[in-house]
């Protein structure tokens, strides 16, 4: 005959807090290591025109407007690898020629 052992472990409901909010802040801190590609620079009035544009040619592509005086910026995607960012540069060099990759 066999033995059988059962172990329960209870733990703390500030651990599965504490958990959530490593698992949290290790995502937000893998977007920070990403690539991204800058679309184009420019004066409000132009990014945001550039911006409705961009949108409606990269659909699947989320881009956003960003200011960094005394600039507003379009930023699209988020890429684990540079080799992704520079796939998906060629295609929006195809319509924005002055877009690059911006490496983390």
């Amino acid at each position: 005959m066999g033995q059988q052992a059962q172990t329960q472990l209870r733990a703390p409901q500030k651990l599965d807090s504490l958990l959530q909010k490593k698992i949290a802040l290790d995502r937000l801190n893998a977007a920070k290591k990403q690539f991204t590609i800058q679309v184009f620079y420019g004066n409000f009035e132009e990014t945001t025109a550039a911006l409705e544009r961009f949108e409606t040619l990269f659909p699947n592509m989320i881009a956003q407007l960003i200011h960094e005086t005394p600039n507003y910026k379009i930023r699209a995607g988020n890429f684990a690898t540079e080799r992704e960012a520079l796939a998906e540069l060629e295609k929006v060099k195809q319509r924005f020629r002055s877009a690059f990759v911006l490496k983390p």
